[in-house]
């Protein structure tokens, strides 16, 4: 079955809840400069330029940039007296929730970073061409090379990096997208589908997801018909993307198909309350009477009939007109 990965920026991890919004939508997340943070604090790879070069050779400039600005921070962090140290140091309830949080999910493959698993198509150094002035421009601009100005750049690299790799690589049977607007504006290199993407991730859920386990929200999306559900709706960002329409129609039809949806599913949900009421009023003295008089086949029926208005209720959100969303609007069930 074909995953959804979102790609998403190693310094724009801020909070566990966006994390949870976005493993809603995404069934896995990709996340860029986790590798090379990793080689250069845990591996112990390589602690200065030199030892970088020697045992990496001729790197990408963006790539250059990103070890560089780990190894600018180890460097000191060792000042301070070592890494064990500064982590225990500056430990904060917060951050060790962070963390755990972000190693249960490496550990349930719901996190993901290696890019071996990644193929590069015949694009990738036509893509990373159109990348690279950006980074030039930026690095002839910090002509003060402030401390701030350096980890701006460093942030343009990861930024770039996971737009690049997400529009030159592919996984197989997986469709890759940024699960983030850029931070840059890239004219032309934002494919459509993504935008969508984005367009949906920034609008909705609008949910509080701070109560929820991890476990629940895997539990709902295994759940077949959420399942169904959420291919109905990828199914929707593929066949619109692919359209002549351009982002700005894209919205107007979704909005526009939301808002049928939520009004078509108001106005039967007050139908059939309204007839559950009637039925509760109408046979509850009758259920009564039955379940005394052990009519226990009356007693089936008067049950069927609620049963009927849930069914009623499932096959309405079937036919409505913006269905495909349907997904959206169940995720608020989980509050």
């Amino acid at each position: 079955m074909n995953e959804l990965i979102g790609f998403k920026n190693i310094n724009r991890i801020s909070d566990i809840n966006q994390l949870k919004r976005e493993l809603l939508l995404f069934d896995k997340l990709f996340i860029v400069g986790y590798n090379e943070y990793q080689e250069v604090f845990h591996d112990r790879g390589f602690n200065n330029t030199n030892e970088l070069l020697e045992k990496k050779g001729l790197i990408p400039l963006n790539d250059f940039i990103i070890y560089q600005g780990y190894i600018f921070m180890k460097e000191k962090i060792n000042e301070l007296g070592g890494v064990e140290k500064y982590y225990e140091t500056t430990k904060t309830p917060d951050r060790e929730f962070r963390n755990q949080n972000l190693e249960y999910l490496f550990e349930q493959g719901k996190l993901i970073s290696d890019y071996s698993k990644l193929e590069k198509n015949s694009d990738y150094h036509k893509t990373y061409s159109k990348f690279s002035p950006l980074l030039e421009q930026k690095i002839k601009l910090s002509t003060e090379r402030k401390i701030d100005d350096y980890f701006d750049l460093c942030n343009l690299s990861h930024d770039l990096k996971t737009r690049i790799v997400t529009s030159s690589t592919k996984i197989q049977r997986s469709t890759l997208i940024t699960c983030e607007s850029s931070i840059y504006n890239v004219e032309s290199l934002t494919p459509l589908k993504e935008q969508v993407y984005n367009l949906i991730l920034e609008d909705f859920p609008i949910i509080e997801v701070k109560n929820l386990s991890w476990e629940q929200i895997f539990d709902f999306k295994s759940d077949p018909e959420s399942y169904n559900s959420i291919w109905s709706l990828r199914n929707w960002i593929s066949k619109i993307s692919s359209s002549a329409k351009n982002i700005s129609e894209i919205e107007e039809e979704y909005r526009e198909l939301k808002y049928k949806y939520e009004q078509s599913i108001k106005i039967h949900k007050l139908k059939t309350s309204s007839s559950v009421f009637q039925t509760t009023i109408q046979t509850g003295a009758e259920l009564l009477e039955n379940i005394a008089r052990l009519k226990f086949s009356k007693v089936a029926d008067l049950l069927f009939k609620f049963r009927e208005n849930q069914i009623s209720l499932m096959e309405n959100e079937l036919k409505a007109e913006g269905n495909q969303l349907s997904y959206l609007f169940k995720m608020k069930e989980l509050n």
